[in-house]
């Protein structure tokens, strides 16, 4: 302590500063007291100076430091907000998109329902006026059931078109539409390259099951359409003498055929209804037009029995003269029946003879347009006077055995185009309307 003391004393000792200015000398003495003040002023001086300095270059390297960091924190906060931005820009266009494909998925479905309401009612419509026809020639069905015991029908060659026509059935029925609805096992998801909204695919499901089943729905009618087409066309070639295009035309002049339905263009003018519902609708539509027509100008030919209790005698054609027992041509057919036995008029019109007609004995002529007359001879009574006019299936004479005849019978004629045809062909073919009849009216149930 004591050495501590002696060299503080002899560092801090009194000193003097000589000072040499124009040729003097002078002097300035430093006390012990003022050079430890001194002394501590300069280390206070330098003591400031370095933490100052410290102090400065320790702030400026965490300032760049902090700096940095809030470089960093800016850039990843931009970075964020762009990735937001992006998320948010490509969710606002994922939610355009599912709007647009919504709208236009309804869109379309809107259209088909449009246009399958339209086909549906007209398809109604028609179905009325079968149902129609249906009524009318039922009841003669019944009445040829009821006898069937007495009656012997003629064996004949069956055509391909009436195999063919016997061979096609409707397929299982709805209660609705009397159709049979599909479900598809897989239902077809939107094409990967197709830009489609990201939503479940039970709505991908439910969209494409619906527009299946429209298809469905459209195959089965078309169907059924088709066969009622094919049936009655067979009707009209069964008869042997018609044609179905040309005997409408004759029947049904232009201005009186059955037209209409919905508005469906060959041309795409429909936006949101693809090309082959397209085709499809207008098809079906067309097809209810020509069905419509078919069946009108069916009506108009003499296909029903004029008598329900019968057993046939003789054909059309060549035959032996009861008579003459020699080789004779034989213009009708002859119905083997009690006298007073009720005979019915064929189809309806206007009576053009009621009364004596040499070998026919008492006869009745009626002709019922369009070409066609029909005949019925060896009448017991008429019930109709000339000029009358008949319904389809009229009462109109009782069967008996006048003229040249062998016994109590009914000689029918049907006359085309002042020619006679065989009664038997149009009588054969009015059997599918019969069918056709009974098939209409179990679908009506």
């Amino acid at each position: 302590m004591t050495r501590l003391l002696d060299k503080l004393r002899e560092i801090f000792a009194e000193r003097q500063i000589y000072v040499r200015k124009s040729g003097s000398v002078t002097f300035v003495t430093l006390s012990s007291h003022s050079l430890v003040v001194l002394t501590l002023l300069f280390v206070l001086v330098a003591g400031w100076v370095g933490y100052a300095s410290v102090h400065v270059v320790f702030n400026n390297g965490l300032g760049a430091k902090r700096e940095q960091e809030v470089r960093e924190m800016k850039l990843a906060y931009e970075n964020e907000l762009n990735r937001l931005r992006l998320s948010y820009d490509d969710l606002n266009a994922e939610l355009v998109l599912t709007r647009d494909w919504f709208a236009e998925t309804t869109d379309n479905l809107e259209k088909r329902h449009n246009d399958l309401t339209l086909v549906f009612e007209q398809h109604a419509s028609v179905s009325d006026e079968l149902r129609k026809m249906q009524v009318s020639f039922s009841s003669i069905a019944k009445s040829n059931k009821r006898n069937r015991n007495k009656t012997e029908l003629v064996a004949r060659s069956r055509s391909s078109q009436e195999d063919r026509l016997e061979r096609r059935s409707v397929v299982g029925a709805n209660s609705q539409q009397e159709i049979t609805l599909t479900r598809a096992e897989q239902i077809a998801l939107p094409e990967a390259d197709i830009a489609m909204p990201l939503l479940s695919n039970g709505v991908y499901d439910r969209v494409a099951l619906l527009e299946l089943r429209q298809k469905d729905l459209l195959d089965a009618l078309e169907e059924k359409i088709d066969l009622r087409i094919s049936e009655f066309e067979g009707v009209i070639n069964g008869t042997g003498t018609l044609e179905p295009e040309t005997f409408m035309a004759q029947v049904l002049p232009e201005d009186e055929r059955a037209m209409g339905g919905p508005y469906i263009p060959l041309s795409e003018e429909k936006p949101g209804i693809n090309s082959d519902l397209h085709r499809q609708l207008y098809r079906i539509s067309s097809n209810l037009e020509r069905l419509n027509n078919l069946s009108t100008a069916v009506t108009k030919i003499p296909l029903s029995l004029p008598i329900h209790d019968y057993r046939v005698t003789s054909g059309f054609g060549p035959r032996l003269d009861p008579f003459k027992k020699r080789a004779a041509f034989h213009a009708g057919v002859d119905f083997g029946t009690a006298t007073g036995t009720p005979v019915y008029a064929t189809l309806a019109g206007t009576v053009t003879r009621a009364g004596n007609k040499g070998p026919y004995g008492l006869v009745v002529e009626i002709d019922h347009g369009n070409g066609f007359r029909s005949r019925y001879g060896h009448l017991a009574r008429s019930r109709v006077r000339r000029g009358q006019a008949v319904e389809f299936q009229q009462h109109i004479a009782d069967a008996g055995n006048s003229g040249r005849s062998t016994g109590p019978h009914l000689h029918y004629e049907v006359w085309y185009e002042g020619k006679v045809r065989d009664p038997l062909a149009f009588l054969d073919a009015g059997k599918q309307i019969f069918n056709i009849a009974e098939t209409i009216s179990q679908e009506a149930r």
